[in-house]
C-alpha cells in the first residue's frame, strides 16, 4: 500500500478546528501529518497556503505553543508527524532543538539541515537537480525522500507534471529511501497516475486546504476516503 502525506499549516484555522482536522486525518488512518511552521514569506508556497501562514501569524504562535501541541499530538495520534518549513521558521521556533523527540521529520526548504543538526533531516528533490547533487542530499535524508513533481510554487500546477519519474528513478539508483511526490496532485486518479510512475507515497497541501476551506471537515474525511481507496 502507498502511503498518503497530507499537509496542514500549523494551528489552521485556529487551534480548536486545527486538532479536530487532526482527528479526522486519524480517524481516517493517513499515514504522515506534514505540519507547516508559519513563516511571513513561505515563497515556495502558491496562495492557499501563503494566506493561512499570514492567518496564524496573527496569533502570535510561539515555541511554548509548539511544543505543548506537538507533546499533545504524540499523546493522542498514531500518525507519524513532519514538520515542513523555511529557515526562518527554523529560528523563529528553534526547531532544531524543541522538536527533537516530538516530530518524525524536519523539512527546510531553503538551508540544508543536516544529521548533526537534527536527527531525522527530510531532503527536497528536483528535476533540475544533478546525481551528484541528489546523492550528497541523500545522505542527509531520513524517513522519505519528497521529490518536487515539477518546478513551481506549491497549489500552482494545473496538472501533474512529469518531470518527478527521472528524479525518483535516479534517486532510486542509489537511496532505499521511499520517494514521495508532492506538488500539484489533486484527485484520486493523480494519485494513481503518480504512483504508477514510482512514487511510494503522495503529498498534498494545498488542495486539501481548498477542501477544508470550502467543504469543512466532512468534506476533508471524504477526501481523504477516496485518496485511501486508491492507495
Amino acid at each position: 500500500m502507498k502511503k498518503l502525506v497530507i499537509y496542514l499549516t500549523f494551528l489552521y484555522p485556529n487551534e480548536e478546528e486545527f486538532l479536530k482536522t487532526l482527528r479526522v486525518l486519524e480517524e481516517e488512518k493517513v499515514d504522515i501529518v506534514e505540519l507547516g511552521i508559519p513563516v511571513k514569506d513561505p515563497f515556495m508556497d502558491g496562495g492557499v497556503i501563503k494566506d493561512t501562514h499570514l492567518e496564524v501569524l496573527k496569533t502570535s504562535p510561539d515555541v511554548h505553543k509548539l511544543v505543548s501541541i506537538l507533546e499533545y499530538i504524540k499523546k493522542n495520534f498514531s500518525f507519524k508527524v513532519v514538520l515542513m518549513t523555511y529557515y526562518e521558521g527554523v529560528k523563529a521556533f528553534n526547531l532544531l532543538d524543541s522538536a527533537r523527540g516530538l516530530c518524525h521529520g524536519l523539512l527546510c526548504v531553503d538551508k540544508l539541515i543536516t544529521k548533526k543538526d537534527f536527527p531525522s533531516p527530510i531532503q527536497l528533490y528536483s528535476e533540475g537537480m544533478t546525481e551528484e547533487e541528489m546523492k550528497s542530499l541523500a545522505k542527509e535524508n531520513e524517513l522519505f525522500s519528497y521529490v518536487m513533481s515539477g518546478v513551481g510554487k506549491t497549489g500552482s500546477f494545473k496538472g501533474v507534471p512529469t518531470g518527478y519519474i527521472e528524479t525518483i528513478k535516479t534517486l532510486k539508483s542509489f537511496s532505499d529511501l521511499p520517494a514521495y511526490v508532492g506538488f500539484g496532485i489533486k484527485t484520486p486518479q493523480d494519485a494513481i497516475e503518480v504512483c504508477s510512475n514510482g512514487a511510494e507515497g503522495i503529498i498534498i497541501g494545498s488542495h486539501f486546504i481548498k477542501i477544508l476551506q470550502e467543504k469543512g471537515l466532512e468534506g476533508c474525511r471524504n477526501y481523504v476516503k477516496e485518496l485511501k481507496e486508491v492507495l
